[in-house]
């Protein structure tokens, strides 16, 4: 009986997934699912090896996410492919998207 539902919803590819609609390509990008121990120096050590690595921001009212700044969106882009899933623990492995620009805020 529900087999329309079914084939209205699209098959989950991932355990979370990406918003609805994702940010377009920017030279920030959002890592999340970063375990509590996570270290701005940790990331920028991840980061660094990538061009255009320009910095990390942490999110101290929120453990698990940063933010990660490169030079320009192509750079951002070849840093997320490179580590997006990486594991920094056996439980957490990285998801990176672009970041979101705030708008009006």
């Amino acid at each position: 009986p529900s087999d329309a539902a079914a084939a209205a919803a699209p098959p989950a590819k991932k355990q979370r997934t990406a918003p609805a609609e994702p940010a377009p390509p920017n030279r920030m990008l959002f890592v999340e699912n970063l375990p509590d121990e996570a270290t701005s120096l940790m990331l920028e050590m991840l980061f660094r090896q990538f061009p255009g690595f320009s910095g990390v921001q942490m999110v101290p009212q929120r453990t698990g996410i940063a933010f990660v700044e490169f030079g320009n969106e192509h750079e951002a882009g070849v840093a997320m492919q490179g580590l997006n899933g990486f594991k920094i623990t056996a439980e957490h492995p990285m998801m990176i998207t672009y970041a979101k620009k705030k708008s009006g805020e």
